[in-house]
């Protein structure tokens, strides 16, 4: 095998790769960058010692999580006191632990990797698929650029209801390192034709299983508002006049009888401002469905909710918090950064993992609160028509990729549980997405508007809805078994 002689010719390479990664997503989405990225990463590593793998999966994470989540710099420093070294200090370690990841990567795959046997690209997907679930669920988990999301919208979208994200992650990262394996091993042709087959074999069974859902015949109107408030506004007291009367000019509009509003529409305790939302409500006894700040006063805690008012107040309250944003992981030890970042409205309590469902007109509702839309397992549905709510406040990141990448991410969400996904986000991007994972409607980012359409619901569970990521956990666990005991067995 043929090695990269010029040191810096390869870490050119590594660090164009690693954006070629970001660029994969939204909004780019540039979709043969993350095969044109992971197959140069690849090949470098497979001809590199493993001390210099260590080091290069590192940087190619420093890489790939500088240029796809640095837009935590924007929350931390413009909403949390302008400190701009202690913004850059929390912005720099996050990005560092997220690379931290890779690392394992490079311990596995380096130039004692074996490339001419046929099921190292499958042992090798394994080892990523892992890497990608711990990430996803450590400390509260970050489920954000995962290599199987920045394939919604392709001819991989039939993977997603069966088995979920990780295996589009799984299937991408194995063909790309099948294409290493080809150019590398000695057995070209057979490699070729041997994991071409693999692949079109696979793909033709998995294309067979689609239709896991079935929609109402009766549409559900619904409109959602995308109120375009500034985030220094939305948290500035002697602005909430304003607020309130931008809510009301937009409820002049032609609107329909359920209205979704994005999360904390008004930047106050619900209980300490119901006669707003009643107030909205009572023209044209609409049906309102708002993120809130929910005050329990039996338990002196507050929750960012969502609300369903109508003749009833149906609360869900968030389960996953935002770290330092809601609330402070390790109190005792990290409070210091709470005090600094000062950050509004960051010490609110987590909702039970398990809450009373929540219908409208029978049809029953799957309400997540911004990025918990990331989270699949907090999606239960059944054989009973549902859709899934999630409102979100993506302000918090100015204009940046995450408001894309937040809306990607729910695209992969409709295409694994084959239902609608109906986004209400304060600065945008609201949408309208459908069970294909397309997005019907939209109002793009820092624009003010609603959109008024009909929804069909679905009823139905998909295979992934029923398992989870428990085929794809047992598939990989196999495979390193089967590779562990077979390496043993040969010394």
């Amino acid at each position: 095998m043929s090695t990269i002689k010029n040191k810096y010719i390869e870490y050119s390479i590594i660090v164009i790769s690693g954006f070629l990664y970001t660029a994969a997503f939204a909004p780019i989405d540039f979709k043969l960058g993350i095969f044109i990225s992971l197959t140069f990463f690849l090949y470098i590593l497979s001809t590199s010692s493993r001390q210099s793998s260590l080091l290069k999966s590192f940087i190619y994470g420093i890489i790939v999580y500088a240029s796809g989540v640095s837009w935590i710099f924007n929350s931390i420093y413009y909403h949390g006191g302008e400190n701009l070294i202690i913004s850059i200090i929390i912005t720099f370690l996050f990005i560092v632990f997220l690379s931290a990841f890779f690392i394992p990567f490079g311990y596995f795959v380096n130039k004692d990797t074996n490339l001419n046997r046929l099921d190292t690209p499958i042992l090798v997907a394994s080892i990523w698929v892992l890497i990608e679930f711990i990430r996803s669920n450590i400390f509260g988990g970050f489920p954000w650029l995962l290599v199987g999301v920045s394939h919604t919208g392709t001819i991989l979208k039939h993977i997603f209801p069966l088995f979920g994200s990780l295996m589009v992650s799984f299937i991408i990262v194995m063909i790309s390192m099948m294409l290493v394996a080809v150019l590398s091993s000695k057995s070209k042709k057979n490699f070729l034709k041997l994991y071409s087959l693999g692949i079109l074999l696979f793909y033709l069974l998995a294309s067979i299983f689609t239709n896991f859902s079935i929609d109402a015949t009766k549409p559900l109107k619904i409109t959602i508002v995308q109120p375009n408030i500034n985030l220094g506004t939305k948290f500035n007291d002697l602005e909430l006049d304003k607020i309130k009367k931008k809510y009301i000019e937009i409820f002049d509009n032609k609107i329909n009888k359920l209205v979704i509003l994005p999360e904390t529409a008004i930047p106050k305790i619900y209980q300490l401002d119901k006669d707003f939302y009643h107030l909205l409500r009572s023209n044209g006894e609409l049906n309102l469905i708002s993120g809130v700040f929910n005050y329990n006063r039996s338990k002196n805690k507050i929750y960012n909710s969502i609300l369903v008012l109508n003749e009833n107040e149906v609360f869900y309250n968030k389960r996953h918090l935002v770290p330092f944003g809601e609330y402070t992981p390790l109190e005792s030890v990290f409070s210091f950064i709470s005090d600094i970042l000062n950050i509004p409205m960051s010490n609110l309590t987590p909702g039970d993992f398990t809450q009373p469902e929540i219908t409208y007109d029978d049809i029953i509702l799957h309400p997540l609160v911004c990025y918990e839309i990331a989270y699949p397992s907090l999606i239960e549905t059944s054989e009973d028509y549902s859709l899934i709510i999630n409102v979100s406040n993506d302000a918090w990141f100015g204009n940046s990729l995450a408001p894309y990448q937040h809306l990607q991410i729910a695209q992969a969400r409709a295409l694994e549980s084959r239902r609608t996904v109906i986004r209400a986000a304060n600065t945008g991007i609201s949408a309208v997405i459908n069970k294909s994972g397309d997005i019907l409607h939209k109002i793009d980012l820092n624009e003010e508007g609603l959109i008024n359409a009909d929804i069909y619901p679905s009823k139905g569970v998909t295979p992934y809805m029923y398992f989870g990521d428990y085929p794809v956990l047992m598939l990989i666990f196999s495979i390193m078994l089967l590779y562990w005991k077979n390496n043993k067995n040969h010394g």
